[in-house]
């Protein structure tokens, strides 16, 4: 049935305490893939959370060939408390803990019902991010090499066509940047998948939300949701090492690097003063790389973390 609706799903953690997502579907008037994509996952990252409310607000049925299934704001409780990277109720980084466990804490659950009663009834899944409240971001995209060929060629793919210059390939390691991630279990599970980044530093702009907005349009003609032929972006940038670096001890972050530089291993990226102005440690790139995000706050907890870096280009 071709229609266009918003709806609440709602669950309940251990504790009774609500978790509620607004979704946002769009059944189209032809048969073609479900296409789920999610947004607010950090609940402080806005053009990428715009962005979804604007696809579905421009979107009509009798245009669409399949269903688009959207949830605008995942985590909805750290954006109401404009809370970064975590939820508040718990203090957990949501996108640490997926595929989620029902019986676990309340991001635990968030996560659980977020992947098993929405991302796992898609055929293909964009997640929407960008940097936090203190994050600069130099565009980009990520996906999981999940060792099916068939799947992850069209996850890469899918980077592709959302057409961000920087590309990145993940494999599961037991930490971040991909163990406890939408994307990354979102391929382990057979959806082709990739988390789409534009934007930072808590602001809403037009050109980030622009960006989200010229991608998922091209993904969804890519994928035969939308008529019309995709363009097949060019002066991509392909790594297959996504290096985070952090400092041992807390203190003022000076950073010597902005978000876009290439660097080299053993550079010096940054300078940590303790709060007398006396340097306590030379923050040195591991890597020869380039910054794609960058802590723009000075100040920094004992392992706090301060950039990523992609590193290792390649060929795809």
């Amino acid at each position: 049935m071709t229609c266009k609706k918003n709806e609440w799903l709602k669950f309940y953690s251990s504790d009774q305490e609500e978790i509620a997502f607004p979704l946002a579907t769009i059944e189209g008037a032809k048969p073609g893939p479900t296409v789920t994509i999610t947004a607010g996952i950090h609940g402080a990252e806005y053009p990428g959370i715009v962005s979804a409310i604007r696809l579905f607000k421009q979107l009509a049925p009798e245009k669409v060939a399949g269903k688009i299934q959207i949830v605008t704001i995942s985590s909805l409780k750290a954006f109401e408390s404009r809370s970064m990277f975590v939820c508040p109720v718990d203090g957990k980084n949501p996108n640490r803990f997926f595929p989620g466990d029902k019986n676990g804490s309340y991001t635990q659950v968030l996560a659980y019902h977020l992947f098993n009663d929405v991302i796992l009834k898609g055929d293909y899944y964009l997640d929407l991010h960008g940097g936090d409240m203190v994050e600069a971001l130099e565009p980009f995209s990520i996906y999981h090499k999940s060792g099916n060929e068939k799947i992850d060629q069209k996850s890469l793919e899918i980077t592709k066509y959302y057409g961000l210059k920087n590309i990145i390939s993940t494999t599961l390691t037991g930490s971040w940047p991909d163990y406890g991630t939408t994307y990354a279990n979102a391929s382990e599970h057979g959806i082709p998948a990739a988390i789409v980044e534009a934007g930072g530093i808590g602001q809403l702009d037009e050109e980030s939300v622009n960006l989200h907005m010229k991608g998922l349009y091209n993904v969804l003609r890519y994928l035969g949701c939308l008529e019309g032929e995709p363009v097949v972006p060019e002066n991509l940038t392909f790594y297959d090492e996504f290096v985070w670096v952090y400092t041992p001890k807390k203190g003022i972050f000076y950073t010597k690097v902005k978000v876009g530089d290439e660097v080299s291993k053993n550079k010096c990226v940054g300078i940590i003063e303790d709060y007398f102005g006396n340097k306590i440690e030379e923050i040195l790139s591991p890597i020869n790389g380039k910054v794609l995000f960058l802590t723009t706050s000075p100040a920094v907890k004992e392992n706090g973390l301060l950039m990523g870096l992609g590193g290792q280009p390649c060929k795809n």
